[in-house]
């Protein structure tokens, strides 16, 4: 009876115990699922120093050793400054050196900046309490760095994943930042004495400024890859790169990760994304675009098919179904077909990808692109070019075509890297002219390369990293003396017009009276007989037919007069 009883008091406490072992489990799940929501922090340390400075020579020493013996917790980037003396490293990249130093307001070294507002100044004012206190709390993303050195080793090509384990707001900007990570003299290139620097910026990626990011919702994420025909480096092997997400407002720094030269693991099985989109001018005043989209396979899956679809203007959509072979982050451009629309002031081009491999994508929000592209100026000539050639002037060319295609005037390519261009261009003829950039490398004009093109303070295009070609649409209405406008001879309402419109015309004596129509080329599109009137105030009439949204001009003919006034059709 005795043994009975102590049998069944032993299973009723086994399963007591094995009931709390699995709310405990249970608790543990629901903690580690909340914990998910944020992320382990890698504290970045930005340090300003110079091989001409002699304090850096007593500091840079015991900061490396913080680092080395820290670096689960904290990496950094050094940048080297102008002053107080000789720097070849700081030579070797001026210009974003120089941005980083004025983007905190550095005025002397040595200078520690750590995640961005955490602490900015002397070092001897942190610590190792600093980073832990920092160390302890979460970030709201995720960072994976992978880099690659190419078969030849002259480009070096980072890849940046930012997973966003909480919800973000806009502000963000992602940073990259090439480092050698140890660059050693033989004899010292300061004043200093120093010989070793460690983690030396290179360069930033794509530039200074960073990539803006959007607003993140807990789970997304997005890819960036940046390479950079790498020069002024010591050792190849050396290269790394450490990149960071920054608020660009309140410069706090929200994570760092280091690169690895061993690629991240996809997040998704299925998971196809549009890169980017190219092949469309930045302005238009030409009803027609035929874009080139890029594609790539983010999912550990093969990608074999999609559908691939765009419009423009919410109008009829062209469609083409893509077969091919793509393993992770490989990637493959593809023209899409023409199509043609109503030019309107916003005009609206939306890609959007469907049926990766006949299924369901499993992250749908990078399956679509939508650009907006303002209709073109109405400029007046001359027009100007602005050109700062990069490190491959052999690869830059440039034109300007009519609506016809007929090249206008050209330029390139060049043979002095680094040289700045400006030149004014006459246009003669009323038309809509486009402007075109090629870069026969592809990869836009790197390496603090620019190029603007507009009249007056007006940009009609512009951009650097524009990869195989860039363009801009124009207008030229007038090419003299504009005609004529005297609202005293002729109004029109309403304006916009939307279906019919009057046109009010005073005439002084009696005369022959026309009404014309051209389009924002030039071209006559609506033309009246002529007929005669008597002198006083005249109402004529006017309907669009089937004439298109767009901008128009009305020229009215009285006798041997002529006015115009500019129309808009909704």
């Amino acid at each position: 009876m005795f043994i009975r009883n102590s049998f069944k008091f032993g299973v009723k406490l086994n399963f007591y115990i094995m009931k709390k072992s699995f709310y405990l489990a249970f608790l543990f799940i629901v903690l580690a699922s909340i914990g998910f929501s944020q992320s382990q922090r890698l504290v970045l340390l930005e340090h300003f120093t110079q091989a001409s400075c002699g304090p850096c020579a007593t500091y840079n020493p015991s900061i490396h050793s913080l680092l080395v013996s820290n670096p689960d917790k904290i990496t950094s980037i050094n940048y080297h400054t102008s002053w107080p003396g000789t720097d070849p490293m700081y030579n070797h990249n001026t210009t974003e050196n120089g941005a980083r130093t004025g983007y905190y307001g550095v005025n002397s070294v040595p200078n520690s900046v750590l995640d961005g507002n955490v602490y900015n100044g002397h070092p001897n004012g942190w610590s190792i309490n600093t980073v832990n206190a920092r160390y302890a709390v979460p970030s709201p993303f995720e960072i994976y760095l992978y880099h690659e050195l190419s078969a030849d080793e002259s480009v070096f090509t980072v890849t940046m994943l930012i997973y966003a384990t909480e919800d973000v707001g806009p502000g963000m900007r992602a940073q990259i930042a090439v480092i050698e990570e140890h660059v050693h003299f033989n004899n010292p290139p300061g004043s200093n004495g120093e010989t070793d620097f460690y983690n030396v910026m290179k360069k930033m990626l794509p530039n200074q400024t960073g990539t803006i990011l959007p607003a993140f919702q807990s789970g997304d994420y997005m890819i960036l890859q940046y390479s950079w025909e790498h020069q002024n480096v010591y050792d190849v092997d050396q290269l790394a790169a450490v990149g960071f997400v920054q608020n660009n407002d309140s410069k706090e720094v929200h994570q760092a990760a280091n690169s690895s030269d061993e690629l991240f693991d996809p997040l998704f099985a299925t998971d196809a994304e549009v890169t980017k989109t190219v092949n469309v001018a930045q302005s238009l005043c030409i009803g027609a675009v035929q874009p080139k989209i890029t594609i790539r396979n983010n999912g550990s899956n093969e990608l074999t098919s999609i559908d691939i679809s765009y419009t423009m203007n919410n109008g009829e959509p062209q469609t083409i179904a893509w077969t091919g072979s793509l393993g992770f982050l490989e990637t493959e451009d593809i023209m899409l077909p023409q199509s043609s629309f109503s030019v309107e002031a916003i005009n609206m081009l939306e890609v959007s990808l469907t049926n990766p491999n006949g299924m369901d994508d499993d992250y749908e929000t990078n399956n679509n692109m939508i650009l907006e592209i303002p209709e073109a100026f109405e400029a007046n000539p001359p027009i100007t070019l602005i050109l700062k050639l990069d490190s491959h002037p052999e690869e830059t060319t440039w034109e300007f075509t009519n609506y016809n295609g007929d090249v206008i005037h050209e330029g390139g390519p060049y043979t002095t890297p680094g040289q700045n261009i400006v030149q004014q261009f006459p246009f003669e003829t009323t038309d809509c002219y486009t402007f075109t950039i090629y870069d026969a490398g592809g990869n836009g004009l790197t390496g603090g390369g620019s190029f603007a093109v507009g009249f007056g303070a007006s940009i009609i295009a512009q951009g650097n990293t524009f990869g195989e070609k860039a363009s801009g649409q124009f207008n030229i209405l007038y090419t003299g003396t504009n005609p004529e406008v005297t609202n005293a001879a002729f109004q029109l309402y309403p304006n916009p017009v939307s279906d019919n419109a009057t046109i009010s015309v005073q005439i002084d004596e009696p005369s022959m009276v026309q009404v014309s129509v051209y389009n924002a080329f030039g071209k006559l599109m609506y033309q009246t007989d002529p007929k005669s009137y008597h002198a006083g105030n005249q109402n004529l009439y006017f309907s669009r037919d089937e004439l298109n949204s767009g901008v128009y001009f009305i020229q009215v003919s009285i006798g041997d007069k002529v006015y115009t006034q500019k129309a808009i059709l909704k």
